[in-house]
Parts: C-alpha cells; structure tokens; sequence
C-alpha cells in the first residue's frame, strides 16, 4: 500500500469510505460520526489544506485519515495526564474500505503518520475516539497509543461531545 497526500480526484472515493464508516459504527450502536461528519465538505477543505492522506491499493483509494501537526484545543481539556508536553501531531477521522478490513491498514497509516511525525519535529502522536468504538481503540492501544483519558470536543458539529484520548511517544 502506498499513503499519500489526498488530491481532488480522491474525494469520491473518501467520502465513501467515511459514509461506510458512518453507518458500520451506526449499527454498532456508536454513536460517533452519526450527525452528517465527515462529510465531503469537511474532506475537500482537508484536502485543500494538504492534511487529508489516502491509502492506496494499486491506485485505488482503500483508507483515509487526516493528519495535522498543529495544537488542538480539545486536547488541553484533557481530564487525564499527557505523556508529553512538546509538540505533537493528531491523527484523525481514520477510516478503511469495509472490504479491506483485517489486512493491517491501520497500523500502515498509524506507523506512516508517526514516521511523518518524527520527521517534522514532533515528540508524539495524539489520536481521540469515542468509549464505544472498541475497533479503534484496539488499533490505537495495539499500535502502542497509551489512554491518556477523557477529552471533550470543541469545535465542529460533535462539539460538546466525549471521547477518549491518547497518546504515543516517538522515539
């Protein structure tokens, strides 16, 4: 699998994918992403902005995530403690095709978006997800993320929302 920075053309495909993720948490009772985010919208401006990242399979868009390497004001609300206090880089909005599931494509763009990470000066990665989503917070916590704990989001249509944060340490 080959990760890349997102262009136009690959919206189609990401939309889809995170529309698949919207109703695959929906009937697992999560009650994440189920209020219209991410919707294209939300990709095309990542997208504009260099932070959206695809998976490829033989050119096809198979996974997406949004990668960023600035503060985020959710995390200071942190009801936890942080690992670190430097700069670190957020993963966020990860989602897989449903017929690649089980192949370890999380685990790619977790190790690409802290390979990306150290080589941008970062100390760590944060990543955020909702108590209920027991998939990924099995991909964070196999790949080496530490629950930090319980951060509350700020901006955006989930604002006001919980979720569960953590945090891996670069080496």
């Amino acid at each position: 699998m080959e990760i890349v920075v997102a262009q136009a053309e690959h919206v189609d495909a990401v939309t889809a994918i995170t529309d698949q993720a919207c109703a695959n948490m929906a009937a697992m009772g999560i009650d994440q992403w189920q209020c219209g985010y991410p919707d294209r919208g939300t990709w095309e401006a990542d997208v504009a902005a260099g932070m959206a990242y695809v998976g490829l399979d033989e050119g096809r868009v198979v996974a997406v995530f949004r990668y960023a390497d600035e503060s985020e004001a959710a995390y200071e609300t942190l009801e936890g403690t942080w690992l670190t206090d430097g700069p670190y880089a957020t993963i966020h909005r990860c989602a897989v095709d449903p017929a690649c599931r089980g192949r370890g494509i999380i685990g790619e763009l977790f190790a690409f978006a802290c390979e990306k990470a150290a080589a941008d000066g970062m100390v760590s990665v944060r990543i955020d997800t909702h108590s209920d989503n027991a998939p990924m917070r099995r991909a964070a916590e196999k790949f080496g993320f530490t629950f930090c704990g319980d951060i509350t989001l700020t901006e955006g249509p989930e604002a006001g929302a919980m979720r569960i944060a953590f945090e891996k340490v670069l080496a």
